[in-house]
């Protein structure tokens, strides 16, 4: 049976590691407080984080989740966001 680690564990595992540590979708769900659906549908659209494929394995890299994040601008409001034509950057 494997171990789960709770939303704070993955947040903490991931903001030690080095910018080439490699983290699992459950990480990335954990940092943008998302389900695994959320994950799992934005890459199958082509619209998430970069990752990479190890056999079934899908991993992204701590560099690439920062590179992703700081590209998306954060909005004071869904007005704001619907008017700049930001609801997928």
């Amino acid at each position: 049976m494997k171990n789960k680690s709770s939303r704070l564990e993955l947040i903490h595992q991931y903001d030690v590691a080095p910018d080439t540590a490699l983290f699992s979708q459950q990480t990335i769900a954990a940092i943008l407080d998302c389900s695994l659906a959320t994950i799992e549908r934005d890459r199958w659209l082509g619209k998430g984080i970069p990752f990479s494929k190890f056999g079934r394995l899908v991993r992204y890299r701590k560099a690439d989740i920062r590179e992703w994040m700081e590209r998306h601008k954060t909005f004071r409001s869904t007005t704001e966001m619907t008017q700049v034509g930001a609801l997928y950057p």
